[in-house]
């Protein structure tokens, strides 16, 4: 946890996803009701080291829709780089209930604690705040 968290009592939420609308949208509705920050990023490649500079509580990874497993699987490797650099960090993976492959992924990775929980595009702002307050208690 770095001063700033500690300092302002409020923890950090890291969403990496490339729906910028979803993510901005998450922000503004949090700003009135959560008891947590998000800061949210596109960038893909340096997502665990900003996770670990931030002091992430919660990291949200989104699985692009038409990625194939290969992004799949990349997602789930950044989450697993997370979870060792900041081992009291949730993942959450975020993915297409129509994409058959990242679905099997983030089932798998569940049932094998190698996630803390995974939610589909279609989850609604409320139930995606919620998920991520009771990760944070």
């Amino acid at each position: 946890m770095n001063l700033y968290t500690y300092v302002m009592g409020k923890k950090k939420v890291l969403l990496i996803m490339r729906r910028r609308m979803f993510s901005d949208a998450l922000i503004r509705h949090s700003k009135t009701s959560a008891n947590f920050d998000i800061f949210a990023i596109q960038d893909y490649e340096d997502a665990a080291g900003v996770a670990k500079d931030q002091g992430s509580s919660v990291v949200v990874v989104e699985i692009p829709e038409s990625s194939g497993g290969e992004t799949a699987e990349r997602c789930l490797q950044i989450c697993e780089t997370i979870r060792v650099d900041q081992p009291s960090s949730k993942q959450i993976l975020l993915c297409s209930e129509l994409d058959e492959p990242a679905c099997q992924l983030a089932i798998k990775a569940k049932r094998e604690n190698r996630i803390d929980d995974f939610l589909y595009f279609d989850v609604s702002i409320d139930y995606l705040l919620s998920k991520l307050e009771s990760l944070i208690q």
